[in-house]
């Protein structure tokens, strides 16, 4: 495993070895329109969905950094490892993908009204898997992505003729509020078209003021937006086959098209690179807690698959909520916070990191206020030390404000590593239960079958060579390193305890003596 997740061509999977796939049969020759393409999710479908023989992708491509639509395209194609036949046959690509410059915040998706008019003749599918998943967004910006966006799509897909099926990609998260998530739609605390007229008439630097009124006691602006994006797609599902999929936190490939592959580090795998990187080295965490993941091929399966069952299923337009699916771990795969320490713990040895700063290590601690205290040992302090020895090295002193960086995104996850959610998943497991075993083995979605103890030997080595651009070729280096600053990290830490021990000897010692001394006197 060591070396195939490092070879590509070992790698790669052959998804289109059954001929007998009721789903594959089903999206083959279908016209797909894809927002969200250039993102992470949006990267594996474009992938899977060509595995499928689509007819043709209709991409959602905004021009970014001087670069058009196709050229952002092309650079994807041309530089993402999961193209796994892009190198031999870039002309089935090309033939299989069509380009519309636009946005989500603009109006009719800033598309053209010959554009539009092809979606409407065209599209059978429409897979909405855009989204700015920045927790720190202003609300103003997040609504005119996530709210305004879902709604503009909307309009365009009333008037598609040919529309079998129109996914919106939500997360679980949407309704954090609520203790336990059902497969359901939730009520917004207020019309959502109501809601973004409100927002676009307030002044931006207004708005920031009262956004945390507004949105309690919801913890951030991309959970707030993505529940009122899901009021957006309810109000129509009498009249349009709406699907909504709910993923949680979706991380690396498990092995689709390739192992171990992502290009972020949002959520767990910023937890997980910064821990094998050491430089986190204390979260503010209850170490019991299930952390709820989903391997990126996994959610991408799942939400083809509910768009292929649903599609094969009645539709009653007067309960939604048939068509609302919950893609999770913690139901039937429970995976904890400890166990990832765990894990990091046992690789932290064997497949080190040349770029680590030190010696990896990680304390989780529940009580805020020891959290926001042992930083300063953890953190902050050892930082200052950093660039006061690069400073005097000559080297640029920015270790401190990587700190500041790593506090920012510490405090990003904080309301989601201390709280715990129930997540119910019985109609995505009737999804799951209905597929082939073809299916089964051309879209592996069902989470009860990974073994994470498997899947994190694949995912740490995913985050070595696709986060930190790192081949198993320094791997020699690496340990030599890393046993380095397991000497530098043990002589620091005894050195630590023992001035910690002279200290309190010290100063019991004084006690003992001012206390004897005292009692002497009054005697």
């Amino acid at each position: 495993m060591l070396e195939q997740i490092f070879t590509s061509d070992d790698a790669v999977r052959d998804p289109t070895k059954s001929a007998h796939s009721p789903i594959r049969n089903f999206f083959r020759g279908k016209t797909v329109f894809l927002t969200g393409g250039t993102g992470f999710l949006g990267k594996l479908f474009i992938e899977k969905l060509l595995q499928c023989e689509v007819r043709e992708i209709v991409l959602l491509i905004r021009s970014k950094r001087g670069r058009t639509p196709r050229e952002r395209l092309q650079r994807q194609l041309e530089r993402e490892p999961i193209y796994t036949q892009y190198s031999r046959d870039a002309n089935y690509y090309w033939s299989k993908l069509r380009i519309m410059e636009g946005a989500l915040e603009q109006e009719e998706l800033g598309l053209s009204e010959m554009d539009i008019d092809y979606l409407r003749t065209h599209v059978e599918i429409v897979i909405h898997s855009a989204a700015d998943v920045r927790f720190d967004l202003s609300l103003k910006a997040s609504f005119r992505t996530n709210v305004f966006g879902a709604q503009q799509l909307v309009n365009i897909a009333l008037r598609m003729r040919k529309l079998v099926s129109l996914l919106y990609i939500s997360t679980a998260y949407s309704n954090c509020i609520q203790e336990v998530v059902e497969e359901k739609f939730y009520d917004t605390d207020v019309d959502p078209e109501e809601m973004m007229r409100v927002v676009e008439a307030i002044d931006e630097q207004q708005l920031d003021t009262l956004s945390p009124k507004i949105m309690q006691p919801w913890p951030n602006t991309y959970t707030y937006a993505k529940s009122q994006a899901e009021g957006v797609f309810r109000k129509y599902c009498d009249r349009l086959p709406v699907v909504l999929v709910r993923p949680s936190i979706i991380i690396s490939t498990l092995e689709d098209p390739i192992e171990g592959w992502t290009d972020n580090i949002y959520g767990l795998n910023g937890v997980v690179t910064g821990i094998g990187s050491g430089v986190l080295r204390i979260l503010h965490l209850n170490a019991d807690y299930c952390v709820d993941v989903v391997p990126a091929d996994l959610a991408v399966n799942a939400c083809l698959a509910a768009i292929w069952y649903t599609a094969s299923q009645p539709y009653d337009a007067a309960d939604g909520n048939e068509r609302v699916f919950n893609c999770i771990s913690r139901t039937d795969n429970p995976f904890t916070y400890r166990n990832v320490r765990d894990f990091c713990e046992e690789f932290r040895g064997k497949i080190p990191a040349l770029q680590t700063l030190w010696f990896p290590t990680v304390t989780f601690i529940e009580s805020a206020t020891l959290h926001w205290f042992l930083q300063l040992f953890y953190h902050f302090i050892p930082a200052i030390f950093f660039d006061i020895f690069a400073k005097m090295s000559g080297r640029e002193a920015k270790i401190l404000f990587l700190y500041r960086k790593v506090q920012q995104f510490a405090d990003a996850l904080e309301f989601f590593t201390t709280n715990q959610w129930t997540f119910k998943n019985t109609r995505m497991r009737k999804v799951y239960e209905s597929m082939s075993e073809d299916d089964k083995e051309c879209f592996p979605a069902d989470i009860k079958l990974v073994k994470w103890a498997d899947f994190m030997h694949i995912y740490v080595l995913g985050l070595r060579k696709y986060i930190l651009k790192e081949n198993l070729n320094n791997l020699e280096q690496a340990l030599k390193k890393f046993r380095i600053l397991k000497l530098a990290h043990y002589t620091v830490k005894t050195v630590a305890y023992l001035t910690i021990t002279l200290v309190a000897f010290v100063l019991l010692r004084s006690f003992w003596t001012n206390f004897v001394s005292y009692y002497l006197s009054v005697s």
